[in-house]
């Protein structure tokens, strides 16, 4: 055979193995089953919005000049007299008092460490897992955000580390350290004479900021604001400023109304008790809608509501980012085209493998184009990561379309 024949031979064999091969590809790319994943879905039917809060509301004044150090936290519970702050005459004065308040409680603290007491009936066994423990709590208070518990959590963690260096031997005294530290106290802490008090004539729960608002958004008045008087505050576009004199207010009842523009809803009505969580929190209120307006032109109504909860976050606060909650769904998403009925049952066909086969679904949320059927650990229901199959197997199947339960 010559070599021109060989070479066709050679080019004509390459030819019909590409043919045979890309026509093996073609097939399997055409015979593919669309498919879809099931996959876990979260559904929240929450209304997250923006509401002001109101109450009656008395303006505290004072003539008296400096930095203000407030001696409660918003929202505590105040009787006529009460002495609300301490006065000093710039911000060195009050910075160097907290820091001799700082040397002081180590003092204190060291005193404490070296207490007969202590090293007598504590085992270092014991302390040691109490030290663990605020250790923790150390961690979770600074990735949490809390000043108050990490410094409170500092300063046990502090104690109790001292503690052990006493029953452990390590340190026999730390009479030098309290020495040095009340030195250090003494030398910071600014005259009496330098501070000023300023005591409150009303009593009340006590807020330490004023908006201008005090007057204005009253209990008494809540039934007559609009909706652009609303997002006005809401977005801070309103004229409204603190009395110039005015270093905090108080107000009798904790109770206070949240006014709101929300959509209309069916599942909102006037005299029911709903709950909302406040901003990113996972802490829940009580909410009782006390009237709801008539809806506009873009289906909006004014909405007053009523809570008898409070905190620091509620008192402190006019503007609230609040989230009404409703039911939460948490499942394995299915399309509602790939629905289908048989012996009875309503679920889907997945592909296992090269084998085709039915698995249940139970219902538990219906959207548009889709349902959520509970997650399931039962072999015989649909399962997280199986392939659904979206078309149908055979002329006997009835869709989600076409048949009901």
């Amino acid at each position: 055979m010559n070599t021109l024949t060989t070479k066709a031979l050679i080019a004509l064999l390459s030819v019909l193995i590409l043919i045979t091969v890309g026509s093996q590809i073609y097939y399997r790319l055409n015979d593919r089953h669309k498919t879809e994943e099931a996959v876990l879905c979260d559904i929240k039917e929450n209304i997250p919005f923006k509401g002001i809060v109101v109450r009656d509301e008395k303006v505290i004044d004072s003539d008296v000049s400096g930095v203000y150090e407030y001696l409660y936290r918003n929202g505590s519970k105040l009787s006529t007299g009460s002495v609300i702050a301490n006065v000093y005459p710039d911000e060195q004065s009050l910075q160097n008092k907290k820091k001799a308040d700082e040397y002081s409680a180590r003092a204190d603290a060291l005193e404490n460490a070296q207490n007969p007491g202590n090293s007598q009936y504590v085992q270092p066994d014991t302390l040691t897992g109490r030290i663990d423990t605020e250790y923790k709590k150390l961690l979770s208070s600074s990735l949490g955000g809390s000043r108050q518990e990490f410094e409170s959590s500092a300063d046990e963690l502090f104690l109790k580390m001292n503690i052990y260096n006493v029953i452990t031997g390590q340190s026999s005294s730390y009479s030098k350290e309290i020495g040095e530290l009340r030195k250090l106290a003494e030398k910071l802490a600014p005259n009496a004479d330098q501070i000023k008090s300023v005591a409150t004539e009303e009593s009340g729960y006590f807020v330490s900021y004023c908006d201008g608002y005090e007057g204005v958004l009253t209990k008494e008045n809540v039934g007559n604001m609009s909706r652009s008087d609303i997002e006005a505050v809401i977005d801070g576009r309103s004229s409204e400023k603190a009395p110039a004199k005015a270093i905090g207010k108080v107000f009798e009842d904790y109770s206070c109304n949240i006014v709101a523009v929300l959509p209309e809803d069916k599942r909102i009505n006037e005299g029911e008790i709903l709950k909302f969580r406040l901003g990113s929190s996972d802490n829940l209120y009580n909410v009782r809608i006390e009237s709801i307006g008539k809806p506009d032109d873009e289906g909006k109504c004014i909405t007053v509501m009523s809570c008898n909860r409070l905190d620091a976050e509620i008192a402190s606060s006019r503007v609230l980012s609040l989230e009404l909650i409703f039911d939460e769904f948490h499942g394995v998403k299915v399309p509602r085209d790939a629905i289908r009925f048989k012996d009875g049952n309503k679920g889907v066909y997945v592909i296992l493998g090269n084998d085709v086969t039915f698995k249940k679904i139970e219902v538990i949320y219906e959207g548009n184009d889709f349902v959520v059927s509970k997650n399931s650990s039962d072999p015989e229901y649909l399962l997280l990561y199986d392939q659904i199959l979206l078309e149908a197997v055979s002329n006997q199947d009835e869709s989600a379309g076409s048949s009901s339960e």
